[in-house]
C-alpha cells in the first residue's frame, strides 16, 4: 500500500469540521480539524488528532487547555483561514470559541499519545455550548461541503 493510495481512500470518509483553539499570552492560536470525536460520557472526554508540526499543538501543550468549536456550513471561510494558520481574532470570542459555532467544548488537556506523525489529545470537557441548530460543515473528498436533503 502506498501513501497516495491510503490518502485517496481516506478522502472517501466524510467528517464534520471543527476548530481547535487556545488563547494564551501570545494571543489566539487555532487550527482546523476533521479528526475530532467523543471518547467517553463518564467522565466527559473528547479526542482530537493534531499534526506533530502544529503550532497550535505546542501552545495547547503549554497552556494545558483547549477549545473545540464545531462549525456550521456558513463558516467555511473560518475553516479555510484556520487551516492555513490565519485565524482572525474577530471570529473568536474571549474564551477562544468560534463565534456562532454549532457547539463548543472547553477542555483541559488530560493526556497526549503520539502515533505516527500526529498526537492524540484527550481533553476532559469542563464546559459545553450549544447554539441554534443549523446545517454542519462537512469535509469530503478534499473539499468543504454542506448536507443536502435526501
Amino acid at each position: 500500500m502506498s501513501v497516495p493510495d491510503f490518502r485517496e481512500a481516506l478522502a472517501r470518509w466524510a467528517s464534520g469540521v471543527a476548530v481547535v483553539s487556545v488563547r494564551d499570552a501570545q494571543g489566539l492560536g487555532a487550527t482546523t480539524v476533521s479528526s475530532f470525536s467523543s471518547l467517553s460520557l463518564e467522565p466527559p472526554l473528547v479526542l482530537v488528532a493534531l499534526s506533530e508540526r502544529s503550532r497550535t499543538l505546542k501552545r495547547v501543550q503549554v497552556a494545558g487547555r483547549f477549545t473545540v468549536s464545531v462549525l456550521s456550513s456558513t463558516q467555511r471561510d473560518i475553516a479555510v483561514r484556520c487551516s492555513k494558520g490565519e485565524a482572525e481574532d474577530a471570529a473568536f470570542d474571549d474564551d477562544a470559541f468560534v463565534r456562532d459555532c454549532l457547539a463548543g467544548f472547553s477542555c483541559t488537556l488530560l493526556d497526549l499519545h503520539r502515533h505516527g506523525d500526529h498526537l492524540l489529545l484527550i481533553g476532559r470537557v469542563v464546559g459545553v455550548r450549544r447554539e441554534e441548530e443549523r446545517e454542519p460543515l462537512l469535509y469530503w473528498n478534499r473539499a468543504y461541503r454542506a448536507v443536502t436533503t435526501l
